[in-house]
């Protein structure tokens, strides 16, 4: 074996070249392959910081009153439980709190969750000891676990702070374990778990205030199914709506309800992981095409090592060992590939950082790991075997006793040979324009949804938040006076033109969800409800984010009587023609109806290709109930948002020096990252196409060089003959585009076949669009057939003469 790698690596440096060229295209190919693996590894492979295998989000979804996933409550939680496919269920709900402990105060994620949630994650405390179900009983709950983090950098790691208090706004709680290190839930920014406390009076149950959207979250059973639970969830649902419904039926075919379980990875990864799939499809196309043109490459080597490889038998060498040679070299080359791929990896996990795949805060981050590199190295043993399959079967068919009695001057192969090496290159092209097309169709996809923009204008726009601390903001007057003040320091800072207010911005977090009555009007399409995502704004709002308003007027400071502002989806599902000025509105259940006085256009909340609620209502937050804790400040500016951070939170600090800035991002951002999955897909593609598109024009220029080189004798015959060199010339271009011709042929059925696997994985994407695919196929043409051009112009310029002599 020695002896054989030893011989290899010297048939290696003597065609340096052939093999620099054979190692980049390997390089190129499996460094795209471990960029995506890294990725797809990273979400859908590599384990959770909690055993993740049989965790299931459970969930009513409510899709004809809008709300797909409506979370669950404490009464349907106390029902679902009892599915016999669940070992454990529980449900949780996650805020942000102020940590009074030291100095300064910190504001940290903190979710509340049933004692049953340390048995549905099966992980106990590094310190201290879990939740019981006493702590589920409200005045019991006044206890805390802590997170790694939070116990090393707030209290020094001290075994004896449990058992200590910390305080969290207003509230004290006894600290009773630390989490261990790496441990997050929901994710990895989690900080705290306090006890979710309720209490169970009959029906319906009481969730002693806290965040009405709550999540549930249960482990299978051994042997369990989704699909099984999801039929024990509906059955016990079924078995409520029978109970506190006079007519189920008509409530169901209102609302559509169903109860949905779905695996945990699957819930927080979402269309992700349709995104990584069709990415890793990708690469693998890329990959085949490596794999055809390192074959082209090495088919191209062994004919020029015809005779070498014929002495080699002549002297005893069997047809197994000069394949075991070829392949051992193959492997060199792969390995070597593998090597270069694995530098380019490290550039490529960055790029998909810089574009914003990775969610490190949600337990899913990008590495290079040991699961990637023995990923690498098998695509690498792959890629060598396969590549060299047409070679040696080349080597098996090939007679060396013919070999040798040849005169040697043209070693480049025979028609059999040219054939393999031409059908490689039509799969390079048939692939490489497959390729092409699904970029292109992801790239209009991307611009279409950037020319349809968000709905505002965010260019020059700064935003921020603040959450005002429970204890010394109980009281509404407290709570609008500090608004009213922040507004006006915010509206004095040099160079601001206009100063927003909003309890959620677009692309941050959707505000609430309810359901509403339009005086006069029944739901539509026979719901239960209407269901509309709500806004509490200011008057400032529309303009600070340059919304235009379509009919009507703005809000003022202080309105005469209760008003609101709706969107156009909602004006014109009732109004044909959008005209909604006038008309009264009320949340479902309300005593309070509202007047409409404004009209604006459709707003992107959620995401660019779709909101969870397909209406929005604006009310101001002076008059909706009573202004929030939480709000978000835009300032629009003619300033770089950048500067703006500093001068802010001085403003806000006049006010209330206890209240810091959270989440500080220019509202350009917030767009940028919205278009992330539709960005990150479509600049991969881009990346991989190119690659793709440069493999065949090196398949394409390759075979016709050795052909040119094959065939000078007969050039000069025909050159003498009186074949002038534009003849040459358009023989040659002629049989390269003759590959081209039925590459693209196999390629256009490729690409209509791909359009719609990418279709069907990203729903925004086009299947098929008649200018991608043409522009796709120009572009291969016009590459290809410069590669053509390439070696037959070398071919119109031989000399006869010479090319008798040397034949």
């Amino acid at each position: 074996m020695l002896q054989d790698l030893r011989q290899a690596l010297r048939a290696l440096a003597k065609r340096s070249s052939s093999a620099i060229l054979t190692v980049i295209v390997f390089a190129l190919a499996i460094g795209a392959n471990t960029t995506v693996f890294s990725a797809f590894n990273g979400f859908l492979l590599r384990p959770m910081p909690f055993p993740d295998g049989g965790l299931v989000m459970v969930y009513a979804s409510a899709p004809k009153m809008g709300a797909d996933d409506g979370g669950t409550d404490v009464e349907s939680f106390l029902e679902w439980r009892k599915a016999p496919a669940l070992e454990a269920g529980a449900v949780f709900t996650t805020s942000e709190r102020t940590l009074q402990q030291g100095q300064p105060a910190e504001r940290i994620s903190v979710t509340r969750g049933t004692p049953s949630l340390w048995g549905v994650l099966a992980v106990a405390p590094a310190i201290g000891t879990a939740f019981t179900e006493d702590h589920a009983v409200p005045g019991n709950d006044r206890v805390i676990l802590l997170s790694h983090r939070i116990w090393t950098t707030r209290f020094n790691a001290r075994p004896d702070v449990v058992g200590q208090d910390v305080q969290l706004d207003d509230g004290f709680f006894r600290v009773i374990g630390v989490m261990p290190e790496g441990f997050g839930f929901p994710d990895r920014s989690s900080d705290a778990w306090v006890p979710f406390a309720y209490r169970v009076e009959g029906a319906p149950v009481a969730d002693d205030g806290f965040e009405s959207y709550t999540q549930g979250i249960g482990r299978l059973r051994p042997g369990a199914t989704v699909t099984g639970l999801e039929a024990e969830l509906n059955a016990l649902e079924r078995g409520v709506i029978a109970r506190d419904r006079t007519d189920p039926d008509a409530f169901y075919e209102a609302t559509g309800l169903t109860m949905r379980a779905v695996p945990l990875r699957d819930y927080v990864v979402g269309d992700l992981k349709q995104r990584l799939l069709v990415l890793q499809g990708l690469v693998l196309a890329v990959l085949l095409i490596a794999c055809a043109n390192v074959a082209n490459l090495q088919l191209a080597r062994l004919a020029e090592r015809r005779k070498e490889l014929a002495v080699r038998a002549a002297l005893g060498a069997g047809i197994r060992r000069l394949a075991r040679l070829l392949l051992l070299e193959s492997v060199l080359l792969a390995l070597a590939g593998a090597c270069g791929g694995l530098l380019l990896a490290y550039g490529g996990i960055e790029l998909v950082r810089v574009l914003g795949l990775e969610r490190a805060n949600d337990g899913f981050e990008l590495a290079l790991d040991a699961d990637v590199l023995i990923v690498t190295v098998g695509a690498a043993l792959l890629a060598a075997l396969v590549s060299a399959l047409v070679p040696l079967a080349e080597l098996v068919r090939e007679d060396f006793a013919r070999v040798v009695q040849e005169s040697g001057r043209a070693n480049t192969g025979g028609v059999a040979t040219q054939r393999w090496r031409g059908a490689l290159v039509v799969v390079q092209i048939a692939a490489g324009f497959a390729l092409l097309t699904g970029a292109g169709l992801l790239t209009k996809t991307f611009y279409e949804l950037e020319r349809q923009g968000p709905g505002f204008q965010p260019l020059g726009v700064w935003s921020a938040g603040v959450e005002l601390p429970n204890a010394r903001y109980a009281d509404d007057a407290v709570r609008t006076r500090f608004f009213e003040q922040a507004l006006a320091e915010l509206k004095s800072l040099p160079g601001v033109a206009t100063v927003g207010f909003a309890t959620m911005l677009p692309f941050t977090s959707t505000d609430w969800g309810a359901t509403v009555d339009v005086e006069g009007h029944r739901p539509l399409d026979g719901r239960l409800a209407q269901v509309a995502q709500l806004h509490s704004i200011d008057e400032g709002y529309f303009a600070a984010l340059g919304i235009p308003l379509l009919l009507g007027r703005n809000f003022v400071a202080r309105e005469a009587e209760r008003v609101v502002i709706v969107d156009e989806s909602l004006a014109r599902a009732y109004w044909p023609d959008g005209n909604a000025l006038g008309a009264r509105m009320r949340e479902a259940g309300a005593d309070d109806w509202y007047t409409i006085v404004g009209v604006v256009p459709r707003v992107k909340h959620d995401t660019f290709t779709g909101d969870e609620y397909d209406a929005t209502v604006y009310w101001h937050y002076l008059q909706r109930p009573a202004p929030p804790l939480t709000g978000m400040f835009v300032l629009r500016t003619v300033l770089p948002t950048a500067s703006l951070t500093s001068a802010a939170q001085t403003a806000i600090a006049r006010v209330d020096p206890i209240v810091a800035l959270k989440d500080v991002v220019p509202m350009e951002a917030r767009v940028a990252k919205a278009l992330g999955p539709q960005r990150t897909p479509m600049v991969l593609t881009l990346v991989f196409a190119a690659i793709a598109l440069g493999l065949a024009v090196i398949g394409v220029y390759g075979v016709l060089a050795s052909a040119v080189a094959r065939r000078v004798g007969e050039i000069g015959v025909r050159m003498a003959l009186g074949a002038r060199a534009a003849d040459v010339l358009a023989m040659i271009m002629k049989q390269g585009a003759g590959m081209i011709a039925v590459g693209l042929v196999l390629g256009c059925a490729a690409a209509l076949a791909g359009g719609r696997v990418l279709a069907a994985q990203i729903p925004e994407v086009d299947a098929f669009d008649s200018l991608v695919l043409v522009g796709a196929a120009l572009v291969l043409a016009a590459a290809a057939s410069l590669a053509s051009w390439l070696p037959a112009r070398r071919a119109a310029r031989i000399d006869p003469l010479r090319a008798l002599r040397q034949d």
